[in-house]
Protein backbone atom coordinates (compact mmCIF):
# COMPACT_ATOMS: atom_id res chain seq x y z
CA UNK A 1 0.00 0.00 0.00
CA UNK A 2 3.02 2.28 -0.25
CA UNK A 3 1.54 3.88 -3.34
CA UNK A 4 -1.18 5.40 -1.12
CA UNK A 5 1.47 7.55 0.54
CA UNK A 6 1.22 9.94 -2.42
CA UNK A 7 -1.25 12.76 -1.83
CA UNK A 8 -1.86 12.94 -5.56
CA UNK A 9 -2.80 9.25 -5.73
CA UNK A 10 -5.19 9.57 -2.82
CA UNK A 11 -6.75 12.74 -4.24
CA UNK A 12 -7.28 11.01 -7.55
CA UNK A 13 -8.78 7.84 -6.04
CA UNK A 14 -11.15 9.68 -3.70
CA UNK A 15 -12.42 12.01 -6.43
CA UNK A 16 -12.81 9.09 -8.86
CA UNK A 17 -14.83 7.11 -6.31
CA UNK A 18 -17.11 9.98 -5.28
CA UNK A 19 -17.71 11.21 -8.83
CA UNK A 20 -18.57 7.66 -9.91
CA UNK A 21 -20.95 7.17 -6.98
CA UNK A 22 -22.86 10.31 -8.00
CA UNK A 23 -23.15 9.45 -11.69
CA UNK A 24 -26.34 10.37 -13.56
CA UNK A 25 -28.13 8.24 -16.13
CA UNK A 26 -28.34 11.00 -18.74
CA UNK A 27 -28.00 9.68 -22.29
CA UNK A 28 -26.78 12.83 -24.02
CA UNK A 29 -26.24 13.81 -27.64
CA UNK A 30 -22.54 12.87 -27.49
CA UNK A 31 -23.49 9.25 -26.83
CA UNK A 32 -25.27 8.61 -30.13
CA UNK A 33 -22.41 9.28 -32.59
CA UNK A 34 -20.15 7.20 -30.29
CA UNK A 35 -22.66 4.33 -30.44
CA UNK A 36 -22.84 4.67 -34.23
CA UNK A 37 -19.06 4.69 -34.67
CA UNK A 38 -18.75 1.46 -32.67
CA UNK A 39 -21.68 -0.26 -34.38
CA UNK A 40 -21.24 0.94 -37.97
CA UNK A 41 -17.84 2.55 -38.27
CA UNK A 42 -19.35 5.92 -39.26
CA UNK A 43 -21.36 8.78 -37.75
CA UNK A 44 -24.78 7.76 -39.10
CA UNK A 45 -27.33 7.59 -36.28
CA UNK A 46 -30.32 6.17 -38.19
CA UNK A 47 -30.96 3.66 -35.40
CA UNK A 48 -31.49 6.45 -32.89
CA UNK A 49 -33.76 8.78 -34.84
CA UNK A 50 -36.13 10.56 -32.50
CA UNK A 51 -34.12 9.82 -29.36
CA UNK A 52 -32.69 13.34 -29.05
CA UNK A 53 -33.66 16.79 -30.31
CA UNK A 54 -30.22 17.28 -31.89
CA UNK A 55 -30.54 14.15 -34.06
CA UNK A 56 -31.97 15.02 -37.46
CA UNK A 57 -32.45 13.47 -40.89
CA UNK A 58 -30.23 15.23 -43.42
CA UNK A 59 -30.72 15.64 -47.16
CA UNK A 60 -28.84 12.39 -47.87
CA UNK A 61 -31.57 10.49 -46.04
CA UNK A 62 -29.45 9.63 -42.98
CA UNK A 63 -29.68 10.79 -39.37
CA UNK A 64 -26.82 12.76 -37.84
CA UNK A 65 -26.15 14.68 -34.67
CA UNK A 66 -25.99 18.46 -34.98
CA UNK A 67 -23.06 18.84 -32.59
CA UNK A 68 -19.29 18.51 -33.01
CA UNK A 69 -18.41 14.84 -32.57
CA UNK A 70 -14.96 15.13 -30.98
CA UNK A 71 -16.62 14.64 -27.59
CA UNK A 72 -18.22 11.48 -28.96
CA UNK A 73 -14.87 10.21 -30.22
CA UNK A 74 -13.38 10.64 -26.73
CA UNK A 75 -16.22 8.48 -25.35
CA UNK A 76 -15.56 5.61 -27.78
CA UNK A 77 -12.69 3.78 -25.95
CA UNK A 78 -14.59 2.98 -22.71
CA UNK A 79 -17.78 2.17 -24.61
CA UNK A 80 -15.85 -0.08 -26.98
CA UNK A 81 -14.20 -1.90 -24.07
CA UNK A 82 -17.60 -2.67 -22.55
CA UNK A 83 -19.40 -3.28 -25.84
CA UNK A 84 -19.80 -7.08 -25.28
CA UNK A 85 -21.51 -6.38 -21.97
CA UNK A 86 -23.72 -3.72 -23.56
CA UNK A 87 -24.67 -6.15 -26.33
CA UNK A 88 -25.60 -8.80 -23.76
CA UNK A 89 -27.76 -6.34 -21.83
CA UNK A 90 -29.53 -5.26 -25.00
CA UNK A 91 -30.20 -8.89 -25.92
CA UNK A 92 -31.68 -9.49 -22.47
CA UNK A 93 -34.00 -6.47 -22.79
CA UNK A 94 -35.22 -7.61 -26.20
CA UNK A 95 -35.79 -11.17 -24.99
CA UNK A 96 -37.92 -9.84 -22.15
CA UNK A 97 -39.77 -7.56 -24.56
CA UNK A 98 -40.50 -10.50 -26.88
CA UNK A 99 -41.71 -12.63 -23.96
CA UNK A 100 -44.19 -9.90 -23.09
CA UNK A 101 -45.54 -9.88 -26.63
CA UNK A 102 -44.17 -6.43 -27.32
CA UNK A 103 -46.09 -4.77 -24.52
CA UNK A 104 -44.05 -2.07 -22.80
CA UNK A 105 -44.17 -1.37 -19.08
CA UNK A 106 -42.51 2.02 -19.02
CA UNK A 107 -43.59 3.47 -15.71
CA UNK A 108 -41.48 6.46 -14.74
CA UNK A 109 -42.56 8.34 -11.63
CA UNK A 110 -41.28 11.79 -12.53
CA UNK A 111 -42.71 15.27 -12.93
CA UNK A 112 -40.85 15.67 -16.23
CA UNK A 113 -43.07 14.44 -19.12
CA UNK A 114 -40.23 14.44 -21.65
CA UNK A 115 -38.30 11.97 -19.49
CA UNK A 116 -41.34 9.71 -19.38
CA UNK A 117 -41.63 9.84 -23.18
CA UNK A 118 -37.94 9.15 -23.64
CA UNK A 119 -37.99 6.19 -21.26
CA UNK A 120 -40.99 4.63 -23.05
CA UNK A 121 -39.29 5.03 -26.41
CA UNK A 122 -36.03 3.52 -25.18
CA UNK A 123 -37.73 0.61 -23.47
CA UNK A 124 -39.89 -0.11 -26.54
CA UNK A 125 -36.67 -0.38 -28.56
CA UNK A 126 -35.14 -2.78 -26.03
CA UNK A 127 -32.35 -0.32 -25.23
CA UNK A 128 -33.11 0.50 -21.60
CA UNK A 129 -30.44 -1.70 -20.01
CA UNK A 130 -27.89 -0.85 -22.70
CA UNK A 131 -28.39 2.88 -22.30
CA UNK A 132 -28.30 2.72 -18.52
CA UNK A 133 -25.07 0.71 -18.51
CA UNK A 134 -23.54 2.99 -21.17
CA UNK A 135 -24.09 6.04 -18.96
CA UNK A 136 -22.43 4.21 -16.05
CA UNK A 137 -19.46 3.32 -18.26
CA UNK A 138 -18.88 6.82 -19.62
CA UNK A 139 -19.35 8.34 -16.17
CA UNK A 140 -17.21 5.96 -14.11
CA UNK A 141 -14.50 5.23 -16.68
CA UNK A 142 -14.22 8.55 -18.49
CA UNK A 143 -15.75 11.58 -16.81
CA UNK A 144 -14.86 10.64 -13.22
CA UNK A 145 -11.16 9.86 -13.82
CA UNK A 146 -10.72 12.89 -16.08
CA UNK A 147 -12.24 15.24 -13.50
CA UNK A 148 -10.19 13.53 -10.78
CA UNK A 149 -7.05 14.17 -12.85
CA UNK A 150 -8.05 17.85 -13.11
CA UNK A 151 -8.23 18.04 -9.31
CA UNK A 152 -4.72 16.58 -9.05
CA UNK A 153 -3.55 19.12 -11.61
CA UNK A 154 -5.03 21.93 -9.52
CA UNK A 155 -3.32 20.57 -6.40
CA UNK A 156 0.04 20.47 -8.19
CA UNK A 157 -0.44 24.02 -9.46
CA UNK A 158 -1.25 25.40 -6.00
CA UNK A 159 1.69 23.53 -4.49
CA UNK A 160 4.08 24.85 -7.13
CA UNK A 161 2.95 28.42 -6.39
CA UNK A 162 4.08 28.32 -2.77
CA UNK A 163 0.94 27.22 -0.93
CA UNK A 164 1.89 24.67 1.71
CA UNK A 165 0.96 21.03 1.23
CA UNK A 166 -1.81 20.90 3.82
CA UNK A 167 -3.61 24.00 2.52
CA UNK A 168 -3.08 22.97 -1.13
CA UNK A 169 -4.72 19.63 -0.31
CA UNK A 170 -7.64 21.36 1.40
CA UNK A 171 -8.14 23.73 -1.53
CA UNK A 172 -7.91 20.86 -4.01
CA UNK A 173 -10.76 19.12 -2.20
CA UNK A 174 -12.74 22.37 -2.30
CA UNK A 175 -12.12 22.59 -6.03
CA UNK A 176 -13.26 18.98 -6.38
CA UNK A 177 -16.43 19.11 -4.29
CA UNK A 178 -17.46 22.76 -4.01
CA UNK A 179 -17.36 23.84 -7.66
CA UNK A 180 -19.41 22.73 -10.69
CA UNK A 181 -16.65 20.23 -11.55
CA UNK A 182 -18.54 17.91 -9.17
CA UNK A 183 -21.93 18.62 -10.78
CA UNK A 184 -20.72 18.22 -14.37
CA UNK A 185 -18.64 15.09 -13.73
CA UNK A 186 -21.83 13.04 -13.43
CA UNK A 187 -22.34 12.35 -17.12
CA UNK A 188 -20.75 12.65 -20.53
CA UNK A 189 -20.55 16.25 -21.75
CA UNK A 190 -18.19 18.15 -23.98
CA UNK A 191 -18.11 21.17 -21.65
CA UNK A 192 -15.89 19.23 -19.26
CA UNK A 193 -13.56 18.27 -22.10
CA UNK A 194 -13.37 21.92 -23.18
CA UNK A 195 -12.52 22.99 -19.63
CA UNK A 196 -9.80 20.33 -19.36
CA UNK A 197 -8.02 21.11 -22.62
CA UNK A 198 -8.08 24.88 -22.09
CA UNK A 199 -6.75 24.70 -18.55
CA UNK A 200 -4.12 22.19 -19.64
CA UNK A 201 -3.00 24.40 -22.51
CA UNK A 202 -2.71 27.40 -20.19
CA UNK A 203 -0.54 25.49 -17.72
CA UNK A 204 1.70 24.32 -20.55
CA UNK A 205 2.18 27.88 -21.82
CA UNK A 206 2.66 29.41 -18.37
CA UNK A 207 6.43 29.71 -17.74
CA UNK A 208 7.37 28.75 -14.19
CA UNK A 209 9.74 30.93 -12.12
CA UNK A 210 13.34 29.97 -12.67
CA UNK A 211 12.71 28.20 -15.97
CA UNK A 212 12.94 31.26 -18.20
CA UNK A 213 10.52 32.32 -20.91
CA UNK A 214 11.62 29.67 -23.38
CA UNK A 215 9.27 26.68 -23.42
CA UNK A 216 10.30 23.29 -24.75
CA UNK A 217 9.08 22.23 -28.17
CA UNK A 218 7.05 19.45 -26.57
CA UNK A 219 5.18 21.86 -24.28
CA UNK A 220 4.42 24.24 -27.13
CA UNK A 221 3.25 21.39 -29.36
CA UNK A 222 1.01 19.88 -26.70
CA UNK A 223 -0.47 23.29 -25.95
CA UNK A 224 -1.21 23.76 -29.64
CA UNK A 225 -2.81 20.33 -29.86
CA UNK A 226 -5.05 21.10 -26.88
CA UNK A 227 -6.07 24.42 -28.44
CA UNK A 228 -6.95 22.57 -31.62
CA UNK A 229 -8.95 20.13 -29.51
CA UNK A 230 -10.84 23.06 -27.96
CA UNK A 231 -11.93 24.25 -31.41
CA UNK A 232 -12.80 20.72 -32.48
CA UNK A 233 -14.88 20.15 -29.35
CA UNK A 234 -16.90 23.34 -29.60
CA UNK A 235 -16.77 26.43 -31.78
CA UNK A 236 -16.84 28.40 -28.52
CA UNK A 237 -13.26 27.13 -28.11
CA UNK A 238 -12.10 29.52 -30.85
CA UNK A 239 -12.17 32.47 -28.43
CA UNK A 240 -10.01 31.01 -25.62
CA UNK A 241 -7.73 29.19 -28.07
CA UNK A 242 -7.09 32.48 -29.84
CA UNK A 243 -6.45 34.21 -26.54
CA UNK A 244 -4.00 31.49 -25.48
CA UNK A 245 -2.13 31.99 -28.75
CA UNK A 246 -2.04 35.73 -28.09
CA UNK A 247 -0.83 35.11 -24.53
CA UNK A 248 2.10 33.06 -25.77
CA UNK A 249 3.08 35.37 -28.62
CA UNK A 250 2.90 38.58 -26.57
CA UNK A 251 4.73 37.05 -23.59
CA UNK A 252 7.48 35.55 -25.72
CA UNK A 253 7.82 38.67 -27.88
CA UNK A 254 8.57 40.73 -24.78
CA UNK A 255 11.44 38.48 -23.77
CA UNK A 256 12.80 37.28 -27.10
CA UNK A 257 11.31 39.51 -29.79
CA UNK A 258 8.39 39.04 -32.16
CA UNK A 259 10.37 36.99 -34.67
CA UNK A 260 11.35 34.49 -31.97
CA UNK A 261 7.77 34.31 -30.71
CA UNK A 262 6.39 33.59 -34.19
CA UNK A 263 9.10 31.03 -34.90
CA UNK A 264 8.49 29.20 -31.63
CA UNK A 265 4.73 29.16 -32.26
CA UNK A 266 5.15 26.95 -35.36
CA UNK A 267 5.06 23.64 -33.41
CA UNK A 268 1.86 24.81 -31.71
CA UNK A 269 0.21 25.65 -35.02
CA UNK A 270 1.23 22.35 -36.62
CA UNK A 271 0.01 20.36 -33.61
CA UNK A 272 -3.38 22.13 -33.72
CA UNK A 273 -3.99 21.01 -37.30
CA UNK A 274 -5.01 17.32 -36.74
CA UNK A 275 -7.98 17.98 -34.40
CA UNK A 276 -9.15 20.84 -36.61
CA UNK A 277 -8.91 18.59 -39.68
CA UNK A 278 -10.97 16.03 -37.76
CA UNK A 279 -13.65 18.68 -37.21
CA UNK A 280 -13.68 19.65 -40.88
CA UNK A 281 -13.60 16.03 -42.05
CA UNK A 282 -16.49 14.92 -39.87
CA UNK A 283 -18.57 17.93 -40.91
CA UNK A 284 -17.90 17.09 -44.52
CA UNK A 285 -18.86 13.46 -43.96
CA UNK A 286 -22.05 14.28 -42.08
CA UNK A 287 -23.30 17.52 -43.62
CA UNK A 288 -21.68 17.50 -47.05
CA UNK A 289 -19.53 20.59 -46.43
CA UNK A 290 -16.49 20.70 -44.13
CA UNK A 291 -17.06 24.37 -43.35
CA UNK A 292 -20.74 24.07 -42.40
CA UNK A 293 -21.50 23.45 -38.71
CA UNK A 294 -24.36 21.12 -37.92
CA UNK A 295 -26.28 23.99 -36.33
CA UNK A 296 -26.68 25.54 -39.77
CA UNK A 297 -28.19 22.48 -41.45
CA UNK A 298 -30.31 20.91 -38.71
CA UNK A 299 -34.01 21.84 -38.69
CA UNK A 300 -35.52 24.40 -36.33
CA UNK A 301 -35.61 22.83 -32.86
CA UNK A 302 -36.59 25.76 -30.65
CA UNK A 303 -37.52 29.43 -30.64
CA UNK A 304 -33.91 30.57 -30.28
CA UNK A 305 -32.82 29.32 -33.71
CA UNK A 306 -34.39 32.35 -35.35
CA UNK A 307 -32.55 34.84 -33.13
CA UNK A 308 -29.58 36.46 -34.85
CA UNK A 309 -27.57 34.01 -36.97
CA UNK A 310 -28.96 30.64 -35.90
CA UNK A 311 -28.96 31.66 -32.24
CA UNK A 312 -25.81 33.81 -32.28
CA UNK A 313 -26.34 37.54 -31.83
CA UNK A 314 -24.67 40.63 -30.40
CA UNK A 315 -23.84 40.28 -26.69
CA UNK A 316 -26.99 40.41 -24.57
CA UNK A 317 -26.96 41.95 -21.10
CA UNK A 318 -29.77 39.61 -20.08
CA UNK A 319 -27.87 36.48 -21.11
CA UNK A 320 -24.64 37.79 -19.56
CA UNK A 321 -26.27 38.38 -16.18
CA UNK A 322 -28.26 35.14 -16.22
CA UNK A 323 -25.11 33.15 -16.93
CA UNK A 324 -23.70 34.63 -13.73
CA UNK A 325 -26.67 34.81 -11.33
CA UNK A 326 -29.66 32.86 -12.63
CA UNK A 327 -30.92 30.47 -9.91
CA UNK A 328 -31.49 27.92 -12.67
CA UNK A 329 -28.00 27.82 -14.15
CA UNK A 330 -25.93 30.78 -12.98
CA UNK A 331 -22.25 30.52 -12.08
CA UNK A 332 -22.57 31.99 -8.58
CA UNK A 333 -25.74 30.14 -7.52
CA UNK A 334 -24.08 26.90 -8.57
CA UNK A 335 -20.66 27.84 -7.14
CA UNK A 336 -20.89 30.49 -4.41
CA UNK A 337 -17.29 29.64 -3.49
CA UNK A 338 -16.13 31.36 -6.68
CA UNK A 339 -17.37 34.69 -5.33
CA UNK A 340 -13.93 34.82 -3.65
CA UNK A 341 -12.44 35.21 -7.13
CA UNK A 342 -14.06 38.64 -7.38
CA UNK A 343 -12.83 39.87 -4.01
CA UNK A 344 -9.65 41.99 -3.89
CA UNK A 345 -6.63 40.24 -2.43
CA UNK A 346 -5.73 43.40 -0.49
CA UNK A 347 -2.09 44.09 0.26
CA UNK A 348 -0.92 40.59 -0.50
CA UNK A 349 2.72 40.55 -1.55
CA UNK A 350 3.09 40.01 -5.30
CA UNK A 351 5.48 37.08 -4.81
CA UNK A 352 2.88 35.23 -2.72
CA UNK A 353 0.07 35.41 -5.24
CA UNK A 354 -0.98 32.25 -7.04
CA UNK A 355 -1.14 34.08 -10.37
CA UNK A 356 1.60 36.60 -11.27
CA UNK A 357 0.51 39.99 -12.60
CA UNK A 358 0.80 39.06 -16.28
CA UNK A 359 -1.20 35.84 -15.85
CA UNK A 360 -3.83 37.65 -13.75
CA UNK A 361 -4.36 40.15 -16.53
CA UNK A 362 -4.67 37.37 -19.11
CA UNK A 363 -7.09 35.32 -17.00
CA UNK A 364 -9.38 38.28 -16.39
CA UNK A 365 -9.30 39.10 -20.09
CA UNK A 366 -10.11 35.47 -20.90
CA UNK A 367 -12.98 35.32 -18.39
CA UNK A 368 -14.45 38.57 -19.71
CA UNK A 369 -14.06 37.54 -23.35
CA UNK A 370 -15.55 34.08 -22.81
CA UNK A 371 -18.50 35.30 -20.75
CA UNK A 372 -19.15 37.97 -23.36
CA UNK A 373 -19.02 35.37 -26.13
CA UNK A 374 -21.45 33.17 -24.19
CA UNK A 375 -23.71 36.22 -23.87
CA UNK A 376 -23.87 36.20 -27.68
CA UNK A 377 -25.14 32.62 -27.61
CA UNK A 378 -28.86 32.74 -26.97
CA UNK A 379 -28.87 28.96 -26.43
CA UNK A 380 -27.50 29.80 -22.98
CA UNK A 381 -31.14 30.38 -22.06
CA UNK A 382 -31.78 26.66 -22.59
CA UNK A 383 -29.64 25.84 -19.57
CA UNK A 384 -32.76 25.79 -17.41
CA UNK A 385 -33.05 22.09 -18.37
CA UNK A 386 -29.39 21.17 -17.78
CA UNK A 387 -28.09 23.40 -15.01
CA UNK A 388 -24.79 25.26 -15.16
CA UNK A 389 -22.54 24.30 -18.09
CA UNK A 390 -21.71 27.03 -20.63
CA UNK A 391 -19.26 28.89 -18.38
CA UNK A 392 -17.60 25.72 -17.10
CA UNK A 393 -14.24 26.49 -18.85
CA UNK A 394 -13.73 29.57 -16.64
CA UNK A 395 -14.14 27.63 -13.36
CA UNK A 396 -10.52 26.48 -12.81
CA UNK A 397 -9.21 29.91 -13.78
CA UNK A 398 -11.52 31.68 -11.34
CA UNK A 399 -10.53 29.18 -8.67
CA UNK A 400 -6.90 30.22 -9.04
CA UNK A 401 -7.99 33.76 -8.23
CA UNK A 402 -10.10 32.58 -5.30
CA UNK A 403 -7.14 30.58 -3.98
CA UNK A 404 -5.28 33.77 -2.99
CA UNK A 405 -7.94 34.57 -0.40
CA UNK A 406 -8.78 30.97 0.54
CA UNK A 407 -5.14 30.05 1.15
CA UNK A 408 -4.82 32.77 3.78
CA UNK A 409 -8.21 32.42 5.45
CA UNK A 410 -8.10 31.47 9.13
CA UNK A 411 -8.55 27.75 9.65
CA UNK A 412 -11.80 28.06 11.60
CA UNK A 413 -13.37 30.30 8.98
CA UNK A 414 -12.19 28.08 6.15
CA UNK A 415 -13.67 25.06 7.96
CA UNK A 416 -17.06 26.78 8.32
CA UNK A 417 -16.96 27.88 4.70
CA UNK A 418 -16.04 24.36 3.58
CA UNK A 419 -19.04 22.83 5.34
CA UNK A 420 -21.40 25.34 3.71
CA UNK A 421 -20.13 25.24 0.13
CA UNK A 422 -19.54 21.48 0.01
CA UNK A 423 -23.03 20.84 1.41
CA UNK A 424 -24.40 23.18 -1.27
CA UNK A 425 -22.59 21.34 -4.07
CA UNK A 426 -23.53 17.91 -2.71
CA UNK A 427 -27.22 18.84 -2.60
CA UNK A 428 -27.14 20.05 -6.21
CA UNK A 429 -25.28 16.92 -7.33
CA UNK A 430 -27.63 14.63 -5.41
CA UNK A 431 -30.86 15.95 -6.90
CA UNK A 432 -29.79 17.39 -10.28
CA UNK A 433 -33.02 19.38 -10.17
CA UNK A 434 -33.87 21.33 -13.33
CA UNK A 435 -36.77 23.49 -14.49
CA UNK A 436 -39.27 21.55 -16.55
CA UNK A 437 -39.62 24.50 -18.90
CA UNK A 438 -38.70 28.14 -18.79
CA UNK A 439 -42.43 28.72 -18.28
CA UNK A 440 -41.83 27.85 -14.62
CA UNK A 441 -39.78 31.01 -14.30
CA UNK A 442 -42.29 33.03 -16.28
CA UNK A 443 -45.10 31.85 -14.01
CA UNK A 444 -43.15 33.18 -11.04
CA UNK A 445 -42.87 36.58 -12.71
CA UNK A 446 -46.61 36.56 -13.46
CA UNK A 447 -47.36 35.53 -9.88
CA UNK A 448 -45.60 38.63 -8.59
CA UNK A 449 -47.96 40.84 -10.60
CA UNK A 450 -51.15 38.88 -9.88
CA UNK A 451 -52.96 40.04 -6.71
CA UNK A 452 -55.02 36.85 -6.59
CA UNK A 453 -51.90 34.73 -6.00
CA UNK A 454 -51.19 34.42 -2.30
CA UNK A 455 -47.69 35.28 -1.16
CA UNK A 456 -47.13 31.81 0.26
CA UNK A 457 -48.21 30.34 -3.08
CA UNK A 458 -45.62 32.46 -4.85
CA UNK A 459 -42.86 31.30 -2.56
CA UNK A 460 -43.92 27.68 -3.00
CA UNK A 461 -43.71 28.15 -6.76
CA UNK A 462 -40.36 29.91 -6.56
CA UNK A 463 -38.81 27.28 -4.31
CA UNK A 464 -39.96 24.32 -6.38
CA UNK A 465 -39.41 25.74 -9.89
CA UNK A 466 -35.85 27.04 -9.74
CA UNK A 467 -33.21 24.30 -9.45
CA UNK A 468 -30.98 25.67 -6.69
CA UNK A 469 -33.67 26.29 -4.04
CA UNK A 470 -35.73 23.34 -5.31
CA UNK A 471 -32.80 21.01 -4.69
CA UNK A 472 -32.70 21.95 -1.01
CA UNK A 473 -36.46 21.64 -0.65
CA UNK A 474 -36.31 18.16 -2.14
CA UNK A 475 -33.50 17.00 0.16
CA UNK A 476 -35.40 18.28 3.20
CA UNK A 477 -38.56 16.48 2.09
CA UNK A 478 -37.10 13.25 0.73
CA UNK A 479 -33.69 12.88 2.35
CA UNK A 480 -30.30 12.14 0.70
CA UNK A 481 -30.29 11.06 -2.96
CA UNK A 482 -28.02 9.46 -5.52
CA UNK A 483 -29.01 10.41 -9.09
CA UNK A 484 -28.80 6.90 -10.58
CA UNK A 485 -30.58 5.39 -7.59
CA UNK A 486 -33.37 7.94 -7.88
CA UNK A 487 -33.95 6.93 -11.51
CA UNK A 488 -33.96 3.25 -10.58
CA UNK A 489 -36.55 3.93 -7.89
CA UNK A 490 -38.71 6.02 -10.21
CA UNK A 491 -38.64 3.40 -12.99
CA UNK A 492 -39.12 0.41 -10.66
CA UNK A 493 -42.12 1.33 -8.51
CA UNK A 494 -43.02 -1.07 -5.75
CA UNK A 495 -39.48 -2.33 -5.15
CA UNK A 496 -39.11 -2.61 -1.35
CA UNK A 497 -35.35 -2.14 -1.28
CA UNK A 498 -35.22 0.69 -3.84
CA UNK A 499 -37.99 2.46 -1.97
CA UNK A 500 -36.11 2.34 1.32
CA UNK A 501 -35.33 5.98 2.24
CA UNK A 502 -32.16 4.88 4.07
CA UNK A 503 -30.59 3.17 1.05
CA UNK A 504 -29.11 6.34 -0.47
CA UNK A 505 -27.93 7.46 2.97
CA UNK A 506 -26.28 4.10 3.60
CA UNK A 507 -24.53 4.04 0.23
CA UNK A 508 -23.33 7.62 0.68
CA UNK A 509 -22.02 6.79 4.13
CA UNK A 510 -20.22 3.73 2.75
CA UNK A 511 -18.55 5.84 0.04
CA UNK A 512 -17.52 8.42 2.65
CA UNK A 513 -16.10 5.68 4.90
CA UNK A 514 -14.13 4.19 2.00
CA UNK A 515 -12.66 7.59 1.15
CA UNK A 516 -11.73 8.31 4.76
CA UNK A 517 -10.13 4.87 4.97
CA UNK A 518 -8.07 5.51 1.84
CA UNK A 519 -6.91 8.88 3.14
CA UNK A 520 -5.97 7.67 6.61
CA UNK A 521 -4.24 4.55 5.31
CA UNK A 522 -2.14 6.67 2.99
CA UNK A 523 -1.33 9.12 5.77
CA UNK A 524 -0.14 6.30 8.03
CA UNK A 525 2.03 4.84 5.27
CA UNK A 526 3.49 8.28 4.58
CA UNK A 527 4.40 8.80 8.23
CA UNK A 528 5.99 5.34 8.68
Amino acid sequence: MKWLASVKVRLFLICWIVYSAFFATNVVREHYPAFALIERGDWICDRYEGFHADLFRHTDGHVYSGNNVMGSLIAVPPLLAFDPLLDALEARSKEKLAAQGGSVDATYDTKYPLRQQMFRKVKAAGLDLRFGAATAVTSAFLMAPLCAALVVLMYSTLLSRGIDRARSTWLAFLFAFATPVFYRSAHLNHNVFLMLVLFGAFLLLWPRPGTGEHLSTARRAWAGFLCGMAISLDYAGVVPAGMLALYFVVSRARSGGLATALKESIPSVLAAVPPILFLLGTQGAMYGDPFTPGQFVMPRQNEYVDVGARGIMLPSGEVFLKNLISPSWGLLPFAPLLAFAFLPAGSLDESRRVLPRRERAWVWAFVLAFTTFCAMNVYSLLQFNTGFRYLLPVVPFLFLFAADSLARLERRWLAALTVAVVAHAVVLSMTREVSDTENDLRRIAVALDTPSVALDGYWELALTSTPVPASFVRIVREGPQLPWLTVLRQTTPGSPWLGNPFLALGLTAAVAALCVGIWRTGARVRND
